[in-house]
């Protein structure tokens, strides 16, 4: 399958996860059709992004006022 390959994934892990409703597809007469769109939908979902160093930026403390609220 072109969608199992582009994900990276076999064939029967993809329709462990059609019927498991994780991936959108359509049925069409018997067969199971996803478009390209709801392939990279998936892939996006299951993205995971990378942890990078930030910039050195000096850490801002804030000021706290202490405010009595009695009258």
């Amino acid at each position: 399958m072109e969608a199992a390959k582009k994900i990276g994934i076999s064939s029967s892990k993809l329709y462990q996860l059609v019927s498991a409703r994780a991936i959108a597809h359509y049925r069409i007469g018997g067969k199971i059709v996803f478009s390209d769109l709801d392939v990279d939908a998936y892939l996006a979902f299951c993205r995971v992004g990378a942890i990078t160093p930030s910039v050195t930026a000096p850490r801002t403390h804030l000021k706290l006022k202490h405010v009595s609220l009695r009258p």
